[in-house]
C-alpha cells in the first residue's frame, strides 16, 4: 500500500486563510494611518477654520461713567470718591431730577457719610429732612437765587452676603440740569442711564 503526501509547495488550508486576511489587515492599517494624518492636518491648520485669533481683550467695553462724562453733571464741585454705579437718571416734574445709584463694598452709614462729605466740600450744608422717606437734605445758598437743595436717601440691599460687591442704593433728589455736551456718548442711554420707558433700565 502506498501513501501519498502533499506536493511540495502546495499551500495548506491555514496558509490560504492567512494569505486572504493579509490584504484586509493592510487595508485597515492604511485607513487608520490616513485617518491619523487627517486629524494631524486638521489640528495643525485649525486656526484657519474659524478659530479666533487671541487679542487679549476678553470683556466688552464698559459704558462710560454717567457722572464723569459731563452730559448731565452733579451740582458744581460735587464729586463722589466711593465706588458706585449709576442705575438710572431721569427728570421729574417741577424741575427736579431723580438719580438712582448703587454703592459697593461699604455699609450704608459710610455711604451716607461719604455723600455728605462730597456735598459739603462743594459748599452744601446738611439740614433735617421733612419727608420721612428722605434721610437728609443738603442745601447750598446761592446769592440772588433760591438755594440749591438735594434730598438723599440711602438704603441697604437686603440679603447681601459678606462677599457681595453691591451693598445698597442711593436715591438723590436734585435740581434738573440741561444736557451740557454734544459728545456722541451723551446720546447713548447705556452711558447716560437716561432710558425711555420702552427700553427700561440696565
Amino acid at each position: 500500500m502506498s501513501v501519498s503526501s502533499p506536493r511540495a509547495g502546495a499551500p495548506s488550508a491555514d496558509e490560504g486563510a492567512s494569505a486572504q486576511r493579509a490584504p484586509v489587515r493592510r487595508s485597515r492599517r492604511l485607513v487608520l494611518a490616513a485617518a491619523g494624518a487627517v486629524v494631524v492636518i486638521l489640528v495643525a491648520t485649525s486656526n484657519l477654520y474659524g478659530r479666533a485669533e487671541p487679542t487679549g481683550r476678553y470683556r466688552p467695553d464698559l459704558p462710560a461713567d454717567a457722572l464723569a462724562t459731563g452730559c448731565y453733571p452733579l451740582p458744581s464741585g460735587v464729586r463722589f470718591d466711593f465706588p458706585y454705579q449709576v442705575r438710572s437718571d431721569e427728570d421729574l416734574s417741577g424741575g427736579r431730577r431723580h438719580l438712582h445709584l448703587q454703592f459697593d463694598a461699604i455699609d450704608p452709614t459710610t455711604a451716607r457719610e461719604e455723600l455728605t462729605a462730597a456735598f459739603a466740600s462743594a459748599g452744601f450744608s446738611p439740614s433735617p429732612a421733612q419727608d420721612p422717606d428722605t434721610d437728609l437734605v443738603l442745601i447750598r445758598d446761592v446769592p440772588g437765587r433760591s438755594p440749591v437743595t438735594v434730598g438723599v436717601t440711602v438704603r441697604p440691599i437686603s440679603g447681601v452676603t459678606p462677599d457681595s460687591v453691591v451693598r445698597g442704593t442711593i436715591d438723590l433728589d436734585l435740581p434738573s440740569v440741561p444736557l451740557s455736551s454734544a459728545a456722541a456718548v451723551c446720546a447713548d442711554p447705556a452711558s447716560t442711564k437716561r432710558f425711555t420707558d420702552e427700553a427700561g433700565s440696565s
